[in-house]
């Protein structure tokens, strides 16, 4: 539970976590899945609905949750990054399906946790998506508004909000609109996987917490301590995907970082808005985000840092101890720009809570649910940060593949079907990672910089072209 434990939702779970026992023996299954954050629950909860007599084996190397599916900032979305890639490529009655899928998994999700009495802080009040502080960025949001729009979603799916419509719902400074999306909900998330974690065992699962998987080969995995005997594997590790080469390098592990105010006081919350308990983040490409949580909190994060060759990362300097104090090393400072550019009235408010995860990246945003049946091998995953809700479609989408493959889950472009690397896009070796990493990170602060500044226009235009090409080449 390495850097698990700075959290606000660790500190505020409402509960003792008591590691369930390893795995020390050798064992049998009909399906064995390596993780238990939401991607190996989801697909877990699904095959034992659609075959109940399957044995599933469940293995996490701490305990469920523990990873990017306990740390992140609460997002339940209907959608995820590479939706409207996946629906521009189909047309006609096929999109309108996969599209109704999609913006269906807020609803659907919220039924299920309700079902299985998982009590997790939901509360669907949808998402001010992109909101705009400066005419550039305005100009950005309407083109991704007709990018929405061309795929099929309309006023329902997506509203744009004018300058004082946007501020009545979020009070920052310059708004100058903002998209609105009923499809998100808000979640405790830490909450969900546990409550996650018991359903699953009520359904018959059995979920070995503190044995990590040391090695992965046709039929078997093999544990510290033990191994498990499976005629399929399946792959719900997300970023800690590579430490096993189980991915081909379909995923970049990226870090993501987070801080949490003390409760705000309710005339505090009157001057910022957000009366609806509606998520929020900014149109900037430096990846801003935020929740009102259920105890009348701001949780905010943005994007962390990429370590040279992908490398994991669960423990971070930026904790509650340093949290008065800027961040060390490529560290975003946070508590600076919550404070001082979103928040100014709140400038001498406590942060209590600083953390941070590892989360996978997939090209183009665009996450998978892929199995090779000659290999007995599943890889779901690569949302980059916005799986909350999406691991629960493509959990079920796994659980179809697998054991329901009648199901229409089975024909969306976001299944797959075969050895992955026929099918998922590779990310290039080192140091290109990295040093793409490197240049958008100072390439998009300047960007930001700049647009805060009264520059001549040309220098505006130029910026942002340069991180449109970035942005293209890096997808």
């Amino acid at each position: 539970m390495d850097g698990l434990t700075d959290s606000l939702w660790f500190c505020t779970l409402g509960e003792h976590i008591a590691p369930r026992p390893s795995l020390h023996t050798q064992i049998d299954a009909d399906v064995v899945i390596l993780g238990a954050g939401y991607s190996g629950l989801w697909t877990a909860w699904f095959l034992k609905h659609y075959q109940p007599d399957l044995q599933v084996v469940m293995l996490d190397a701490a305990v469920a949750g523990a990873g990017a599916s306990g740390r992140n900032g609460g997002w339940l979305i209907g959608g995820f990054g590479g939706d409207v890639d996946y629906l521009s490529m189909l047309d006609g009655e096929a999109r309108r399906r996969a599209k109704t899928i999609i913006t269906g998994i807020v609803a659907e999700a919220g039924s299920l946790i309700a079902d299985m009495q998982v009590h997790c802080d939901f509360y669907h009040g949808g998402n001010l998506y992109a909101a705009a502080r400066y005419p550039q960025q305005y100009q950005r949001m309407q083109q991704e508004y007709q990018h929405f729009q061309s795929v099929g979603f309309d006023e329902y799916d997506l509203r744009l909000l004018s300058a004082t419509d946007a501020r009545q719902a979020l009070n920052l400074p310059n708004i100058q609109a903002a998209l609105y999306s009923p499809h998100c909900a808000r979640v405790h998330p830490l909450k969900l996987a546990r409550g996650l974690a018991r359903a699953v065992e009520r359904c018959g699962v059995t979920l070995y917490e503190q044995s990590p998987v040391m090695q992965v080969t046709k039929g078997l995995v093999k544990t510290h301590s033990g191994s498990v005997k499976a005629p399929i594997v399946v792959s719900a590790l997300e970023a800690y995907q590579r430490l096993l080469g189980l991915d081909s390098r379909a995923t970049l592990t990226v870090q993501s970082l987070l801080i949490a105010t003390e409760p705000l006081q309710k005339q505090q919350w009157e001057h910022i808005g957000l009366n609806s308990q509606q998520t929020f983040a900014d149109a900037s490409r430096l990846i801003t985000y935020g929740q009102r949580t259920a105890d009348d909190r701001l949780v905010f994060g943005a994007r962390g840092g990429y370590r040279f060759g992908g490398k994991v990362r669960t423990s971070f300097a930026f904790t509650p101890r340093t949290l008065a104090s800027p961040p060390v090393g490529d560290e975003f400072d946070l508590r600076a720009h919550l404070l001082g550019e979103f928040f100014p009235q709140l400038a001498t408010l406590q942060v209590s809570h600083g953390w941070g995860g590892s989360l996978a990246l997939s090209r183009r945003f665009r996450p998978h649910a892929l199995f090779d049946p000659d290999r007995g091998m599943a890889l779901l995953g690569g949302y980059g940060g916005e799986g909350v809700g999406a691991s629960m479609l493509f959990g079920k989408t796994m659980a179809a593949l697998i054991a329901k493959p009648e199901d229409e889950l089975v024909t969306m472009p976001w299944a797959y079907i075969g050895k992955a690397s026929a099918w998922l896009r590779r990310w290039e070796s080192e140091p290109w990672p990295y040093l793409s990493y490197q240049c958008s990170k100072y390439l998009f602060e300047y960007e930001d910089k700049l647009l805060t500044k009264s520059a001549s226009d040309w220098q505006k235009r130029w910026v942002m072209r340069l991180a449109d090409g970035l942005e293209h080449l890096m997808s």
